[in-house]
Formats: C-alpha cells, sequence, structure tokens
C-alpha cells in the first residue's frame, strides 16, 4: 500500500530498465485514481533511466482517508507502458490526536479539621510620592503644555484641568504646600 499525504510534497523515485528504446525520448507520469476522479502527474527520465516524479501537495485536490490506485505510466518512442501499479491512501502526515481521559469535577479540600485562615479586605495602597517629586512632576507637564509665568493668566482653565487631573491621579497631601511650590518655580523661570 503507497502513502500519499495531504500536507507535504513528495517525489516519487524509481529505476526504470529499457529495452529497444531511447532513455532521452521517454516520458514518465504518475497517474492516481480514484472512483470520482483521477490526477496525473508528469515526471522526467533521465539518462540512466532514474524516473522522478515530484508530487504536489494534495490538500485541496484530495480529501484524507480516501484510496484507489497508483500507476506509473511511461512512454517511450510512442509505446505506452505500465510498469508499475499499487493500490494507496491518503493520510496527514502531521497529525494531533486529543483523548480526554475524563471531565470530572474535583472535588474541593475543605474536610480539614484544624484552624482555618480566612483573608479578604486587603487594598494595594498607592505609595505616595514626596512634595518635591510632585512639583517636579506637574513642572514637567506645565513645561510640555507651554504653561509659563507670563501665560498663566490666560491658560488657567487648562493649568486648573491639568491640577486637577494629576491630584486624582496621584494622592497628593499637602495640596496647598505643592500648588505654592509650582507656582514659586515657575515665577524663578522667565
Amino acid at each position: 500500500m503507497y502513502k500519499l499525504f495531504t500536507d507535504k510534497a513528495e517525489l516519487f523515485e524509481c529505476d526504470i530498465n529499457l529495452t529497444g528504446a531511447s532513455y532521452n525520448k521517454t516520458k514518465a507520469r504518475l497517474v492516481i485514481e480514484t472512483s470520482d476522479f483521477s490526477l496525473m502527474f508528469k515526471g522526467n527520465v533521465g539518462s540512466r533511466g532514474e524516473c522522478k516524479v515530484p508530487i504536489k501537495k494534495l490538500k485541496g485536490l484530495i480529501d484524507e482517508n480516501i484510496s484507489g490506485k497508483i500507476r506509473l505510466e511511461v512512454i517511450a518512442e510512442d509505446t505506452y507502458f505500465v510498469p508499475w501499479e499499487s493500490n494507496f491512501e491518503i493520510e496527514q502526515s502531521k497529525k494531533v490526536t486529543v483523548e480526554v481521559k475524563s471531565q470530572h469535577k474535583k472535588p474541593r479540600l475543605s474536610e480539614s479539621t484544624g484552624p482555618m485562615v480566612k483573608v479578604s479586605g486587603i487594598r494595594q495602597k498607592k505609595i505616595s510620592l514626596s512634595e518635591r517629586q510632585h512639583v517636579i512632576n506637574i513642572l514637567r507637564i506645565l513645561i510640555r503644555e507651554n504653561i509659563n509665568i507670563k501665560n498663566l493668566s490666560i491658560k488657567r482653565n487648562k493649568l486648573n484641568n491639568i491640577i486637577a487631573e494629576y491630584i486624582s491621579k496621584n494622592p497628593v497631601k499637602q495640596k496647598r504646600k505643592v500648588i505654592n511650590k509650582v507656582v514659586k518655580v515657575l515665577s524663578k523661570k522667565k
């Protein structure tokens, strides 16, 4: 039984002995026949009788688990021969099969008679930044937004939004002190 694969290309190879004909004028082809259709692949015969027929991937042409007959046809100087014939079956070269053993819910092991501990209400606390770090962060945002002491009165709405958003994302303990330091640094930068 000859095996063909749907998911990989193959090369059918054999040696042919010709008597009374030239290898140069000899052609070979491989015919794959099922009950519904036939496929033909052309090959070459070398000067010493080596026959090679490339078989393309059969995926999309033939389904898996189909069987039939395969034969080598040789045409030597207008004479037709069938020197080899066999049955074939189609498979995949790569397969994955899964066998589920069981689908049971594993019982919870809660039959312990010893002491039990239940932990709840854990909150992740944000690490508070120092006043100095808050001032530096706010100044970076203001510089990026092109807010300085000269245009502070013009861009006060934008400034208020930036400060409100920063304070909502970063817990600032002494808000008034941080804002005063930001204004002080802005007034020094001209």
